[in-house]
């Protein structure tokens, strides 16, 4: 079964081109210089700001996680989805791997590498640091 690809727009595209040159692409407020994440078309830190699109450090923590033992979608249990903290201090969510389950743990350093799954997406993931 192929893995389903996410929706790609005019917000979140250059997100996804800098993920193919495996980068990791943020938002930054000009204003405040505050960063946020999901990608959005307008700054949640001053009215009226666009953001701008700034290279993460691609560090971060761990600040939640789930392991998935059942599942009937493409991917094949276990894997573990964590919720990272990256040092800018936005919330990140992306697969966990290179670390058996046992040892994940909030409050785990990490540190951002990406996937290429086919020549049209390549997906950041997260592994120990």
């Amino acid at each position: 079964m192929d893995r389903i690809h996410p929706v790609r727009d005019a917000t979140s595209e250059p997100y996804w081109q800098a993920a193919q040159s495996r980068k990791l692409l943020i938002q930054q407020c000009p204003a405040t210089g505050k960063f946020q994440w999901y990608p959005r078309a307008h700054s949640i830190h001053a009215a009226g700001e666009k953001p701008l699109w700034v290279e993460a450090s691609g560090r971060g923590t761990v600040f939640s996680f789930s392991t998935i033992h059942r599942g009937n979608g493409p991917r094949r249990p276990p894997y573990t989805c964590a919720v990272v903290e990256l040092d800018e201090g936005v919330l990140f969510l992306a697969t966990l791997k290179e670390v058996p389950e046992q040892d994940v743990a909030i409050g785990m350093a990490v540190v951002v590498d990406f996937e290429t799954v086919d020549d049209t997406l390549t997906l950041p993931f997260f592994k120990p640091a």
